[in-house]
């Protein structure tokens, strides 16, 4: 039984004419590709590198923190310099203080940007060591006249660095008068990295 095609049957000729046929769709092909390439490439895309993303990104912007005491100005050198009342072996934590400030008024000044300080120093130091956290207590001494004569750091923190910074911010912190003389406090903090 024969099977029956809607195409008409193949001639002796037929292969040779399909045969042609896909050479001459080669050659339209290749000319195709080697004229397009004859054309000038668009420009390559300048692409901008991002921009760099600080490592540490939740931290706040760093807050100023006062350079090492240079030593006294030139006004301060012709001044007179007035001489302690106590033996030169005495420093201000030796001090007897019997001056009063509420916890309210310490509070309310260490809450503002000494406490800002305080974490700027400790947040400097976590960029090189991020495993870096515990408690610190920093001793004020602070004078009749509101200023913070001396500073002592302690704590489970235990880092140098951190330490010396607390030290140096705090001596420029300041507090209102005391009554009855100069105050002896500590300000508790607690580091932590933020996550």
């Amino acid at each position: 039984m024969t099977k029956f095609s809607s195409l008409p049957p193949l001639k002796k000729n037929d292969g040779k004419y399909g045969l042609l046929a896909l050479l001459l769709l080669l050659a339209a092909g290749g000319l195709w590709f080697f004229l397009r390439s004859d054309d000038p490439e668009p420009a390559a895309e300048v692409v901008e590198p991002a921009p760099e993303v600080p490592t540490r990104e939740q931290f706040a912007a760093e807050i100023e923190i006062p350079e090492e005491d240079a030593g006294p100005d030139d006004s301060e050198v012709d001044e007179p310099v007035a001489k302690p009342s106590r033996p030169s072996q005495t420093g201000p934590e030796d001090w007897d203080c019997r001056g009063t400030l509420t916890v309210a008024e310490i509070q309310s000044v260490i809450r503002g940007q000494p406490s800002k300080q305080v974490q700027t120093c400790y947040e400097r130091r976590l960029k090189d060591d991020n495993l870096l956290q515990g408690s610190m207590k920093v001793l004020l001494t602070i004078g009749s006249d509101g200023t913070v004569k001396a500073v002592s750091v302690d704590g489970t923190l235990n880092d140098r660095q951190v330490y010396t910074c607390v030290k140096r911010v705090a001596k420029t912190w300041k507090f209102p008068k005391p009554r009855n003389g100069c105050v002896r406090t500590e300000a508790p903090f607690q580091m932590t990295p933020k996550l």
